[in-house]
């Protein structure tokens, strides 16, 4: 999550301002009020072979530890297999697990904890950053986790599956666009895509240029293979496996 948004403040007690204390507090209370938002599935774009990703097959989504009240959920209506998270170990610990509404018999739970290292009790660390890279850092300071992620979508048998983070748009988002561009999906779609959960966040828009930095260090590595590769360190078979789950013909 970016630091400049509004999930994160500035405390108002000027004494909280001291060189040993954090600048940067986590609002919990309206994370708490956006959980279940943010919900889409990632099927139905579009690949550059000609092929389309799967509908019904991968989601995502803000948390999912309370549900906002307006009905029920349509994750709700499918037969999900894994569910994974994406916050931090502190942001379970304050927010909840997922609801037992998803955690029917048979729902795999996988926690991959990303941002773990800036999300504190004191408050929120994320390390310095040139202006404009607070995305791609959430990829490069957590590649590890990043490569979690993509192995688990490599097994057999995990879809249906949504990820989430708390807001579903900054972690989220860059999870996203990564398996898109591993798909074939054009990068205006890739790019529509993030911005769609401005709907839900109005006041703390998304914009096209944070994705910017990713897609430059795609390209710096030949294309979305090498990137996977040589940043990731993932395999071949890894690679065609997620797609031979989530493309079908056009």
């Amino acid at each position: 999550m970016s630091a400049s948004v509004s999930l994160l403040s500035r405390p108002r007690d000027p004494k909280d301002l001291s060189p040993d204390k954090p600048r940067v507090v986590v609002e919990f209370d309206l994370l708490r009020r956006i959980g279940g938002l943010n919900f889409r599935d990632l099927g139905g774009h579009p690949a550059g072979d000609g092929r389309r990703v799967r509908a019904a097959k991968v989601y995502r989504s803000a948390h999912l530890a309370n549900l906002n009240d307006q009905g029920p959920h349509p994750l709700s209506a499918i037969r999900l297999r894994t569910l994974v998270t994406l916050q931090s170990r502190l942001e379970v610990r304050h927010l909840g697990p997922p609801h037992s509404e998803f955690m029917q018999p048979g729902v795999r739970w996988e926690h991959i904890p990303i941002g773990d290292a800036w999300f504190r009790e004191d408050g929120f660390h994320k390390i310095e950053t040139a202006p404009g890279n607070e995305h791609l850092v959430i990829l490069t300071e957590f590649r590890n986790d990043w490569q979690s992620f993509f192995k688990l979508l490599a097994e057999s048998e995990v879809f249906p599956l949504v990820f989430h983070c708390s807001a579903g748009r900054d972690r989220t988002g860059v999870g996203a666009a990564m398996l898109l561009e591993l798909l074939g999906v054009s990068r205006e779609r890739i790019v529509a895509d993030f911005l769609i959960s401005n709907q839900t966040f109005p006041h703390m828009p998304l914009t096209e240029r944070q994705l910017a930095p990713i897609f430059a260090m795609i390209d710096d590595h030949g294309g979305i293979e090498g990137f996977m590769r040589e940043v990731l360190s993932l395999d071949r078979t890894d690679l065609e496996t997620i797609r031979e789950a989530l493309l079908e013909s056009d």
